[in-house]
C-alpha cells in the first residue's frame, strides 16, 4: 500500500513537474508572442495619422489695403479670442486704431516661426504700422499660421493631432497622473495594490464601480486589446502591461497613452490623444487651454460618451469640478484658481461650429487634385502636409454673400429653391481661394461649382471679340457692326434668328459698345466674319476641353461649362493674356517635413498682352456704363473689370469679373433648369458686389503695354483720324497695325479746338 502510495505521488509530482514545465514553455512562448507584437507597433510607426490640409499661410505688409474688422475676422478663423489683457499666443485686443494680440507659433515646410506680440495700426482701410512689442522694433510684414481645412483618414476612422511630452502643460500632466495612476512611475505596469482595492469596493457596491488598471493597462487595452470584459482579456493586459513596462521608459509610455487615450466621437471619426481633444472640444491648442478646461478633459477620460460635454453638460459639469477639487486638495492650482475655475461655464464649441469649420466644396477639388497624384507612395500618405491656397478670410466671405445675396432675391421676386456656385482665385498664381458649391456652404454633396454643367451665355462674348482683335489690320474697338435683324439657315433648312435682349436694333455700333453693352446681334454677326471655328479654337486656347460643334448658336454662349472652366477662361484674361493651371494644392510635404511635390510654375502667353490689354479696356467699360454698371455704383471709385452672363429664360445667372489681385465666378440659377426672371446684372452680379463690399478691393492698373496707344477714330466710319475733326472717339488701338490718320481738314468735318480749361494755379496767378 505503502509503495502504492508513493508511486502514485512520484507520478502526480512528475506530472505536475511537466505540466509546469509546459505551462512555463507557453508562457514564454506567449511572452515572446506579446513582445513582438508590441515591438512591432511600438517601436515603428504607432498610428496611421491622417493627412493635414492647409490653407496659405498670410503675409500683411505695411501699406497692405487692410481694415482693423478684417485683421479680427481673420484672428477668430484661427480661434484667438478677444481678451481684456493680452496675455498668451491666441489672445488679441482690439484698441481704437489697432489690434494687439500675440502670434502663435506654427511651422509651415521646413521652417518654424516662433510665437510673436504685435500691434497692427490701421487708417483709411490700410495698415499703416506693424510693431513687435516685444523688440519694440517696427517692421515691414507679419505673417499668421496658415488655417487647417480637415484631417483626411486613410485607412482608419481614427482622429488624433500628435503631440511630444514636452509641448503638454505640466498641470495637465500632473492632475492625469493623480487622478488615473498615481504611483505609475513606481509600479511595473500592473498596480496589485489598485487591483486589490478595486476588488474590494467593487464587491462591496455589487458592481463594477472602480477599475485598477494603470495607464500602462490602459494602454494596452487600446492599442492591442478590446473593450471585452473577461478574465482572459485581463491576464493578456497584464503580461503586456508587464513587458511594455520593462522594453520602454516611463515617459515614452506617457507620450503614447496622451496620444492614444480615447475622449470622444465626431460621427464616425473617433476622437483620440489629448491635443485633438483639446481641438474638438475647445478649437485651441493644449498649450492655451485653462485649468477648468483641462479637468474637464482628465474627466471625460472614465466615460467620454458618459461624460460627454454636449449631450450630458450638468453629469459632465460634476465631473470637472470633482477633478478640480482633487486637483487643488494635490496643490496643482491655488485655492484662488480652483475658485475661479469651478465657476467657469464648459465652454465646449457647439457641434453646429465645427461643421462650419468644415470646407467639403474646396475639400472635393483638394481630393481631385490629389487623385492625380500618382506617384506619390500610399505610404506616406500617413501624415501627409498637404498645403493650399485656400483663404479662410475669402471662403467665409463667399459664402456669407451667396447665403445674403440669395435669401434678399428670393424674398424681392418671391422665389425659392435657388442655388449657386462661386469660386475665387489668385489672378497671378492660379491659386483658387474659395470654392462655394451649395448655397449651404457646409453641403457634402453635389459640388455646382466644379460639377455643373450649365450654359455660359453672354459669358462668351469677350472671347468672340478678342478672336476679331487678334486681327489687328482687320477690326479695333471701333470697327463698325451691323444690329439689324438676321436669319440663319443651316444646311438641314432650320433657321435661326438671334433678337437682342431689348427687341430693339440700333442699325450700327461699334465692337466695343457691343461688347459693354452685350447686344446678341453685333456679336452673331462679328462672329460669323471671323468664323465660329476660329472663336472655338480661342476657347481652346483658353483651356476649355469639351468638344463644341461649330454652330452659330455658339457666338452667345450655347457651350456648356462648369464655373470651375469659366474661372480658369477669365483668370487669363486678368493675368494680361498668360494662362496658369488653376489649382487648390500647392505643394505635399511628409510628415517628416521632406517635400514630395510641388505645383509647377508653368505659364503660357495665349494671347499676347496688346489684346489682353484691348479686352480689359474693354471689359472694365462693362463694369463703368454697359450691362455692370451698377457695380461702379455700389463701388465708386474702385477699378474692376467683368462680363455679366445670362442663358434663354434667365435659367442661368453669370458674372465673372476681377480686380488688380483676384479673379472672381459666380452663378445663380435652379437645380431643376427652371428659367427665372433673372440676369446676370440682377442676380450673380449682386454676389459679387457684395462679396467686394465685404473687403477692400486692389483697383484694376491696366498698364499700357508697349505698342498700344490712345488714338482718335470716327465714330460713324471707324477710320483712323487726326485729332481736331468732329464726331470722334478716343480709344486704344494697336498701333503698328493701323493705317496712317487721315486728316479731315477738307472735308468740312473740321472744328475748331475748344480751349482747355485752365487749372485753379493758372487761373490763381494769371496764367
Amino acid at each position: 500500500m505503502s509503495d502504492h502510495t508513493d508511486s502514485f505521488k512520484r507520478r502526480l509530482f512528475s506530472f505536475f513537474i511537466k505540466l509546469t514545465i509546459v505551462a512555463l514553455i507557453l508562457l514564454v512562448a506567449i511572452v515572446i508572442y506579446f513582445d513582438a507584437q508590441i515591438k512591432d507597433k511600438f517601436s515603428g510607426q504607432k498610428w496611421q495619422l491622417p493627412a493635414q490640409v492647409f490653407g496659405v499661410a498670410h503675409t500683411y505688409r505695411d501699406r497692405d489695403a487692410l481694415t482693423k474688422n478684417d485683421l479680427v475676422a481673420h484672428l477668430e478663423l484661427l480661434d484667438y479670442r478677444a481678451s481684456a489683457q493680452v496675455r498668451q499666443p491666441g489672445d488679441y485686443k482690439v484698441n481704437t486704431d489697432s489690434v494687439e494680440f500675440i502670434r502663435r507659433a506654427y511651422s509651415l515646410y521646413r521652417e518654424t516661426f516662433a510665437e510673436q506680440r504685435l500691434t497692427v495700426s490701421f487708417r483709411k482701410h490700410r495698415i499703416t504700422g506693424i510693431v513687435d512689442n516685444e523688440q519694440q522694433t517696427q517692421l515691414s510684414a507679419f505673417t499668421l499660421e496658415p488655417y487647417l481645412l480637415d484631417r483626411l483618414q486613410a485607412n482608419s476612422y481614427e482622429d488624433r493631432v500628435l503631440v511630444e511630452l514636452q509641448q503638454v502643460p505640466n498641470i495637465l500632466l500632473h492632475t492625469l497622473l493623480t487622478i488615473e495612476d498615481r504611483k505609475f512611475f513606481d509600479h511595473h505596469g500592473v498596480s496589485p495594490m489598485a487591483i486589490a482595492r478595486a476588488m474590494w469596493v467593487n464587491v462591496q457596491a455589487g458592481r463594477t464601480v472602480q477599475g485598477g488598471s494603470t495607464l500602462t493597462q490602459q494602454l494596452v487595452k487600446n492599442m492591442f486589446l478590446t473593450n471585452q470584459r473577461s478574465l482572459l482579456r485581463k491576464a493578456k493586459e497584464a503580461i503586456m502591461a508587464l513587458i511594455l513596462d520593462t522594453r520602454y521608459s516611463k515617459e515614452e509610455i506617457l507620450q503614447a497613452y496622451l496620444n492614444e487615450v480615447y475622449l470622444g466621437q465626431n460621427n464616425r471619426r473617433s476622437i483620440n490623444g489629448v491635443g485633438l481633444a483639446s481641438q474638438f472640444y475647445f478649437a485651441k491648442p493644449l498649450n492655451e487651454l485653462g485649468a477648468h478646461e483641462i479637468a474637464l478633459l482628465i474627466g471625460i477620460i472614465k466615460g467620454p460618451s458618459y461624460y460627454d460635454p454636449r449631450r450630458n453638460p450638468e453629469r459632465a459639469k460634476e465631473r470637472r469640478d470633482l477633478v478640480l477639487q482633487v486637483m487643488a486638495e494635490n496643490a496643482i492650482i491655488s485655492p484662488e484658481l480652483y475658485q475661479y475655475s469651478i465657476s467657469q461655464p464648459l465652454s465646449v464649441i457647439p457641434l453646429k461650429d465645427l461643421k462650419k469649420r468644415r470646407f467639403p466644396a474646396y475639400l472635393d477639388q483638394v481630393k481631385a487634385e490629389l487623385a492625380r497624384l500618382s506617384h506619390l507612395d500610399t505610404e506616406f500618405y500617413s501624415g501627409l502636409k498637404i498645403y493650399t491656397h485656400f483663404d479662410p478670410l475669402a471662403q467665409n466671405r463667399a459664402q456669407a454673400s451667396v447665403q445674403k445675396t440669395l435669401r434678399e432675391i428670393e424674398q424681392q421676386r418671391n422665389l425659392n429653391e435657388l442655388q449657386a456656385a462661386m469660386l475665387i482665385a489668385d489672378s497671378r498664381s492660379g491659386g483658387i481661394k474659395a470654392i462655394v458649391g451649395d448655397r449651404d456652404a457646409s453641403y457634402e454633396g453635389f459640388n455646382r461649382a466644379l460639377n455643373a454643367q450649365r450654359n455660359i451665355g453672354s459669358l462668351i462674348k469677350p472671347y468672340v471679340f478678342l478672336t476679331a482683335l487678334e486681327s489687328a489690320n482687320s477690326y479695333t474697338l471701333a470697327s463698325i457692326l451691323q444690329d439689324k435683324p438676321i436669319k440663319l439657315t443651316n444646311q438641314q433648312g432650320k433657321t435661326w434668328a438671334p433678337e437682342n435682349f431689348d427687341k430693339k436694333f440700333s442699325g450700327q455700333i461699334s465692337l466695343l459698345d457691343a461688347l459693354v453693352d452685350s447686344v446678341n446681334v453685333p456679336t452673331v454677326n462679328l462672329g460669323m466674319q471671323i468664323g465660329v471655328e476660329g472663336v472655338i479654337k480661342t476657347l481652346k486656347k483658353f483651356s476649355v476641353k469639351q468638344s463644341i460643334p461649330a454652330y452659330p448658336s455658339v457666338l452667345l454662349g450655347s457651350v456648356t461649362l462648369a464655373p470651375f472652366d469659366v474661372l480658369q477662361m477669365y483668370q487669363a484674361l486678368a493675368n494680361d493674356g498668360i494662362l496658369r493651371k488653376q489649382h487648390a494644392v500647392s505643394a505635399v510635404y511628409s510628415n517628416e517635413n521632406y517635400q514630395l511635390w510641388q505645383q509647377p510654375d508653368r505659364s503660357q502667353q495665349i494671347i499676347s498682352e496688346k489684346v489682353a490689354y484691348l479686352i480689359n479696356y474693354s471689359l472694365n467699360q462693362v463694369t463703368k456704363r454697359g450691362s455692370a454698371k451698377s457695380l461702379r455704383r455700389a463701388l465708386p471709385g474702385a477699378q474692376f473689370a467683368g462680363k455679366t452672363g445670362t442663358t434663354n429664360d434667365g435659367r442661368d445667372s453669370w458674372f465673372a469679373g476681377y480686380d488688380e489681385i483676384e479673379t472672381a465666378v459666380v452663378w445663380l440659377g435652379k437645380d431643376n433648369n427652371q428659367g427665372l426672371p433673372l440676369t446676370g446684372a440682377s442676380g450673380a452680379l449682386k454676389v459679387f458686389i457684395d462679396y467686394q463690399k465685404s473687403r477692400t478691393p486692389e483697383n484694376l492698373t491696366m498698364a499700357i503695354p508697349e505698342g498700344v496707344e490712345m488714338r482718335y477714330f470716327d465714330k460713324e466710319t471707324a477710320r483712323h483720324s487726326l485729332p481736331g475733326c468732329k464726331n470722334l472717339v478716343l480709344l486704344p488701338a494697336i498701333v503698328d497695325a493701323l493705317p496712317e490718320p487721315k486728316s479731315c481738314a477738307d472735308s468740312g468735318q473740321w472744328r475748331e479746338p475748344e480751349a482747355e480749361e485752365k487749372t485753379w494755379l493758372e487761373r490763381l496767378f494769371g496764367g
